[in-house]
């Protein structure tokens, strides 16, 4: 059988950390104890991540004449040299808090993540933007066109999207939702998407519904009709809402979900960073391991999806136990052990 192998056109960035007590408040001005440059970005991140969790990434995304080191690092961990090409534009910044607690706050700047310089090189070819790949990971920390592009000529792919940042009302609005297979978001996320779609503009439309009930409300949509969707909870774990599983079978009947609580730490939070791109690059290769062609309720059954959902949680947890975004990320290796350990 052939290998899957997953094609992530995404973001790549200098990470800028500050090691801070407490998140800096509006007006205040506070001081770092530690400082660090690193590789990141949210595409470079989960792409790394499948790489870590034993898969295949083929990673594309464009730095600027300043972030050559940052090509040259991101190579380091795995990353193909010829899938990282170099723009006029510099490359992307994320100013990134963490406290003292693990908690944190970001600012990004696009930069060079923005350009198109991908497109326009596939554009010129006769075949598809990714002919060898199985499923295709997208994030929203690259312009809106690209994502678009990478949708509209990828073929016979596993879509899995990652809306982090969330689009604005309008980009959510145009998005071909129907495209994705499997949509990884956070409980913030959901609700801001469900108010963005169909609460009319009324901010406070998800103020009393739960989680299952956002979940449940979202897939009851034409456009999210076949989505499976997963949604991160933090120290609550991990909702899961399968259509072909879960899906009530009468109106009056009520929908049913896969919960997974999350990870027992062995060790203090230090850094939050990267748990979700840790989660999603352990989500995606957790696929993959079924094959490049296989299907929900056909190779993949309900119980395949709790032991991916296991292992991810797992990640995730010892993620936050480290410093940094890529650094912090396991191997699977080392999160086979701590799971045999528990």
């Amino acid at each position: 059988m052939a290998n899957s192998r997953c094609a992530v056109r995404g973001s790549i960035n200098n990470d800028e950390y500050f090691y801070v007590r407490d998140i800096a408040r509006p007006g205040e001005t506070i001081s770092s104890h530690h400082y660090e440059s690193r590789v990141g970005g949210k595409g470079a991140n989960q792409a790394i991540a499948i790489t870590k969790a034993g898969g295949i990434a083929d990673f594309y995304g464009t730095v600027g004449h300043d972030g050559l080191w940052v090509k040259k690092r991101a190579t380091e961990f795995g990353l193909d040299d010829a899938g990282i090409i170099v723009g006029d534009d510099p490359t992307g910044r994320a100013l990134i808090q963490v406290s003292d607690t693990g908690e944190n706050s970001i600012i990004l700047f696009p930069g060079a993540n923005h350009s198109r310089l991908h497109e326009k090189t596939w554009s010129g070819r006769a075949e598809h933007s990714f002919p060898n790949s199985s499923h295709l990971l997208l994030q929203n920390e690259i312009h809106m066109d690209s994502t678009l592009y990478a949708l509209k000529n990828a073929q016979n792919t596993t879509i899995i999207f990652n809306p982090s940042p969330l689009p604005s009302t309008k980009e959510i609005a145009g998005f071909p939702w129907h495209k994705v297979d499997w949509l990884i978001v956070n409980e913030g996320e959901t609700r801001d998407l469900y108010e963005a779609l169909f609460g009319h503009g009324n901010s406070g439309t998800t103020s009393t519904m739960s989680n299952r009930k956002l979940i449940a409300s979202l897939s009851a949509q034409s456009a999210f009709a076949s989505t499976n969707i997963i949604c991160t909870l933090g120290k609550d774990g991990v909702l899961a809402f399968i259509p072909t599983f879960h899906r009530r079978n009468t109106m009056d009947g009520s929908p049913s979900f896969l919960q997974l609580p999350a990870a027992k730490l062995q060790g203090h939070v230090r850094d939050t960073t990267g748990a979700g791109d840790c989660f999603t690059g352990y989500f995606v290769q957790g696929l993959m391991e079924h094959g490049p062609h296989a299907k929900v309720g056909r190779e993949i059954q309900e119980h395949d999806i709790v032991c991916i959902l296991k292992i991810c949680v797992q990640a995730a947890g010892m993620c936050v136990e480290r410093e940094g975004t890529i650094d912090s990320i396991p191997t699977r290796a080392e999160v086979d052990v701590r799971m045999s350990s528990a």
